[in-house]
């Protein structure tokens, strides 16, 4: 029996594919979960563990853009992990690929998440989720795009409050050092050559270079640099 109470997992991610600052911005399509350096192991994270007393058949929500997927989001799959059986990972701007700010396409994030998580002990389903400039109707349009679920966790102050207003729970979650386990930080290490692998999964390590993803990375921000 699915429990009858919605849930669901979200960060600072933003539905109309901008970034939220925290600030007053609104642009849901584009969550992160962050962690730092120092704290964060390098490449592949312990096994996870399942909690005995999770609800059986309860399903969360946790939606990010994934540019890339890095340890700070398999931190937060691993918290979440704890309190759900299964778990929908909708890929945010799943529309976009091939710029600085979201150089990997749906498919290639994809990618990156089932690799990254087959050792998980919860189900989960990678799900591309395009923008919505229309605030107001965005939760249904997620809910349009995937299975259905029970819990939602965000940090991302619109995102809560559009969930809330749709009558789901939605659980806060802690960021995990933020200023350098964010996708901002990693794209910018992989532009400039720096160390971007240790902040990544191994998986996703593999699969950037399978797809000679810092070459386009590279590619696509000199185009940028360079203008029109």
């Amino acid at each position: 029996m699915r429990n009858t109470t919605p849930v669901a997992v979200i960060t600072d991610y933003d539905p109309r594919g901008g970034r939220s600052s925290y600030s007053g911005s609104s642009a849901i399509a584009g969550l992160t979960v962050n962690s730092d350096l120092s704290s964060a192991p390098a490449r592949e994270p312990a096994t996870l563990k399942r909690n005995p007393e999770t609800v059986p058949g309860m399903r969360g929500f946790y939606i990010g853009r994934f540019q890339p997927f890095h340890n700070g989001h398999r931190n937060m799959v691993e918290q979440i992990a704890d309190d759900v059986d299964e778990l929908v990972l909708g890929i945010g701007s799943a529309d976009d690929s091939h710029s600085v700010r979201n150089p990997f396409t749906a498919g290639e994030r994809i990618m990156m998440i089932t690799k990254s998580l087959v050792d998980t002990d919860v189900v989960t389903y990678a799900v591309p989720i395009e923008d919505l400039e229309r605030n107001s109707v965005w939760v249904s349009h997620v809910q349009s795009m995937s299975p259905d679920f029970d819990v939602a966790y965000s940090n991302n102050p619109l995102v809560v409050q559009l969930f809330r207003e749709a009558d789901f729970e939605v659980h806060q979650s802690p960021m995990f050092n933020r200023e350098v386990l964010e996708g901002t930080e990693v794209r910018e290490r992989m532009i400039n050559d720096g160390d971007w692998e240790s902040l990544v999964p191994e998986a996703v390590v593999e699969v950037v270079e399978e797809i000679n993803g810092i070459e386009r990375i590279q590619m696509v921000s000199g185009s940028d640099t360079n203008g029109d």
